[in-house]
């Protein structure tokens, strides 16, 4: 087979049924690509999908989605590759795909096509065995040993393959129209496919596939259909949205999103090192070219090129959660100020203890008030005067839905009618948005398994099998072009795109103080393009800060205001928690990562995805020289 010159690869959105623009994807289709590669998981939402079967996005959006990868491919014979199927990448999962794109080709009439499957999960016992000859490692600060016990709670496990499933996937079927497979490390099918299609640098290969997994969020502003043009030597991104842009900043910057650090990401097999990455504005303004990546395999007479990294044999991460117990909520409003002046002091105590008073079974309950007045350093308070209103979050874990709901029922009564000192309102302080306003939520749950387990051959546990769907069309149905001839292009339907963001609605990259009312010191977020809490795995939380130019880069790195002793402080953790604590030159930005203080998604965790926490730095006050100029002009 010749190699080509480059690869084209197309992925229209960063997550199989969240939806995408047709016109977009369509024009591009018609210009031409070698693949279209989507990502379809993620641990961000928490443990549920994994010990309940949920799946990130509804059968509907899948149907919808999936019919236009499905068109492309049998119309265009334009393969089609989907990693982590359904979220967690379980067989079921896998499955569910399958199905649906068997009913889309049946229904369409089209030609028939190759699917070829990949599963993912791991066997309790293969597990157990793995544990008891001491081939398995937490996975990152935070996660605790894996126990024999966190085995036999485990509702399924899954682990996350690398890009060599997906490349013996195409060489058993090289002529694949679509591949559907389990957990997958999300740069793994875009590596995989440059690997069979004789691109071979794995850095360049995995740099690409990191960026292009969440398709054009890499983009200004973020958006979602994305274009990879591969080269030997090269890759190029560029949005598909009219109103984006790629910049080398913003491309940069997207290789350190949601992970510990941002220059070494490891990964199944090895680390993907972009130290050394140079990022190229394209003339056209909106294009970037990367080069200069680099992938360091593991061995084990290979020492890591980091002491932070200490694995160097082949490793897969677990996957796998449990069922804690049943949850039940209720949700109202305070909005008398003299009840709001004692919640956290006198009545959230008092209702605990009745509670556990009237209750004798085992239940644990927690409050989450929205509308107080954080404690952040360099935000001014709010006037003096009480909040208009408190929303109020109770949260009970039970062993039943039974128990949860009672406990429940009766702190939303406590909230209603519990006396308090001065009190005016005795008709009742809270208010209800909904009836009943106590709710079963169902089921809680919580990872039990985010480990590396050593393995001796990454192909071997991840069993690949094909199967064709739909039918051979008669030598009448076949047009020249390979297209159905009752297909109508869907170019020839839409007329216009639908830009993510109208023109008029897209910020300014800066927003900035007019001179004459800018201070001698400014809060970090006023100085910050993009400021951001993200997990970084469900036990980690990593914060990121872009800023716009060198210079304002420049002037925070040398103002000495961010501190691993000051980060440790407003977030309430030690010193030695931070584990990451960098300033990065490439994306000019800050990075620094800790453990998260409630594992993503458990019952009592208030930010599933940790991106609540940037708060916590926006007024650190940053002095402001006299003279300082940004784009050219003085500030003071």
């Amino acid at each position: 087979m010749a190699v080509k010159d480059e690869l084209r690869i197309l992925t229209p959105i960063g997550m199989l049924g969240y939806s995408f623009d047709e016109h977009l994807y369509w024009t591009e289709i018609e210009n031409g690509v070698d693949a279209i590669i989507l990502d379809s998981g993620s641990t961000d939402s928490g443990p549920s999908r994994l010990a309940l079967g949920l799946t990130s996005a509804s059968r509907e959006a899948y149907e919808r989605d999936l019919k236009l990868l499905v068109t492309a491919s049998a119309n265009k014979h334009i393969p089609v590759l989907i990693g982590s199927a359904g979220g967690d990448g379980t067989n079921a999962h896998v499955q569910l795909l399958v199905d649906i794109v068997n009913e889309v080709v049946e229904r369409e009439k089209y030609r028939q096509l190759k699917i070829v499957t990949i599963h993912s999960e791991i066997t309790k016992s293969e597990v157990r065995a793995s544990l008891g000859r001491g081939e398995i490692t937490p996975c990152g600060g935070g996660v605790p040993e894996l126990l024999s016990s966190d085995i036999d709670d485990a509702v399924v496990i899954v682990a996350q393959m690398g890009l060599e499933p997906w490349v013996q996937a195409m060489r058993d079927y090289p002529d694949f129209d679509i591949i559907i497979a389990g957990r997958s490390y999300d740069p793994a099918p875009y590596a995989a496919f440059c690997v069979h299609n004789g691109f071979p640098d794995l850095g360049l290969a995995h740099h690409m596939g990191k960026i292009m997994e969440c398709g054009a969020v890499c983009a200004t502003p973020k958006s979602a259909e994305a274009l990879a043009i591969v080269r030997q030597d090269c890759f190029e991104i560029r949005p598909l949205n009219p109103v984006a842009k790629c910049t080398p900043l913003s491309v940069a910057a997207h290789t350190m999103y949601e992970k510990p650090r941002p220059d070494l990401l490891a990964g199944p097999g090895g680390i993907l090192d972009v130290r050394d990455s140079t990022y190229t504005q394209l003339p056209d303004g909106r294009t970037i070219r990367v080069t200069g990546s680099k992938f360091i395999p593991f061995s084990p007479d290979q020492s890591s090129p980091e002491p932070s990294v200490s694995n160097t044999k082949y490793t897969i991460k677990l996957e796998a959660a449990k069922v804690t117990g049943h949850l039940a909520i209720f949700i109202g409003g305070i909005r008398d100020p003299i009840m709001q002046s004692q919640l956290n002091d006198l009545l959230v105590p008092m209702i605990k203890k009745r509670l556990h008073q009237v209750y004798t079974f085992d239940f644990d309950l927690s409050f989450k008030f929205y509308g107080q007045t954080p404690l952040i350093p360099g935000i001014a308070p709010q006037p003096a005067h009480f909040p208009t209103e408190i929303g109020v979050l109770g949260k009970v874990l039970a062993q039943t839905p039974a128990q949860a709901k009672a406990v429940a029922n009766l702190a939303k009564v406590y909230f209603v009618h519990a006396p308090y000192p001065g009190q005016v309102a005795t008709a009742g302080n809270f208010a209800m948005p909904l009836a009943p306003c106590d709710i079963s939520v169902g089921p809680a749950t919580q990872f039990c398994m985010y480990h590396l387990m050593e393995i001796d051959d990454p192909v071997v546990p991840f069993p690949i099998s094909v199967q064709t769907v739909g039918r051979v069309l008669a030598p009448e149905e076949i047009q020249t072009n390979g297209t159905h001839p009752k297909e109508i292009s869907p170019l020839e339907k839409l007329k216009s795109s639908r830009p993510l963001f109208p023109p008029s609605l897209v910020a300014p990259e800066l927003t900035c103080f007019p001179k004459s009312a800018l201070p001698s010191s400014v809060p970090l977020y006023k100085l910050a393009k993009t400021l951001r809490t993200k997990n970084a795995g469900p036990y980690s939380v990593t914060l990121d800060i872009l800023f716009p130019t060198r210079e304002v880069f420049e002037l925070v790195v040398e103002s000495g205001v961010l501190t691993r002793g000051g980060l440790a402080e407003m977030y309430g953790i030690g010193k030695e928690d931070i584990t990451e604590f960098m300033f990065w030159e490439p994306a000019l930005a800050f990075k620094a990562t800790w453990p998260r203080r409630r594992v993503s998604g458990s019952w009592d965790d208030d930010d599933v995805h940790a991106s609540g926490g940037h708060v916590g730095v926006m007024g650190i006050e940053v002095v402001v020289p006299a003279g300082f100029s940004l784009n050219g002009e003085a500030w003071l």
